[in-house]
């Protein structure tokens, strides 16, 4: 439910990071004797430098436009991940329900099915509607859909318990978890 994977996200951050240290190192060396002479053994830079006016506006709405990208990539990032699960109101009212709530009745719910290794509950905000998701993470070799009926089950418990339904996507995992998991229960 995330908009974009995490490993590219640290990975343009990084690179980021890195042109920006690299810049400023170049520019205060060109300015600065102490960074000019700690960067003196590793790179020869010119004592002076000419720069027609007009590259440095180049330079500058080229700076301008890679920190608004940066920016827009930055605020449109991550999931809406919440830790509220249900929110009513009523007039002045307010009743709000923790996602350990919905957690708890999974991981109770899930305890005795055999074939379950796992179950990892969160909750999202998607177009400003709270909507779970469900990890399960099922033995190899086991019973899916012995699983997703207990799943089923599950959320009809969750939703008398909270009163309403919530939107919910149920993922089923294996892996080398589910390979090397003890035969224990959930929870």
């Amino acid at each position: 439910m995330t908009k974009s994977n995490r490993t590219l996200n640290r990975i343009i951050l990084f690179v980021l990071g890195l042109v920006a240290v690299l810049v400023g190192l170049t520019i205060g060396a060109g300015v600065l004797p102490a960074v000019r002479d700690a960067v003196k053994p590793y790179l020869e830079l010119p004592r002076s430098l000419d720069v027609p006016a007009e590259s440095l506006w180049i330079v500058a709405v080229a700076c301008a436009v890679v920190i608004v990208i940066a920016l827009i990539w930055v605020f449109t990032r991550g999931g809406g991940g919440t830790s509220i699960a249900v929110r009513e109101r009523s007039g002045d009212d307010a009743v709000t329900i923790n996602v350990a709530l919905v957690r708890d009745v999974v991981e109770h719910e899930l305890r005795e099915v055999r074939d379950v290794v796992n179950a990892k509950v969160d909750v999202f905000l998607v177009r400003r509607q709270r909507a779970a998701r469900i990890k399960v993470a099922v033995r190899r070799g086991g019973d899916a859909v012995a699983v997703l009926d207990a799943v089923d089950h599950a959320l009809a418990v969750l939703d008398r318990t909270l009163g309403r339904p919530v939107p919910v996507l149920v993922h089923l995992t294996g892996g080398t978890r589910s390979v090397l998991a003890k035969p224990s229960r959930v929870g």
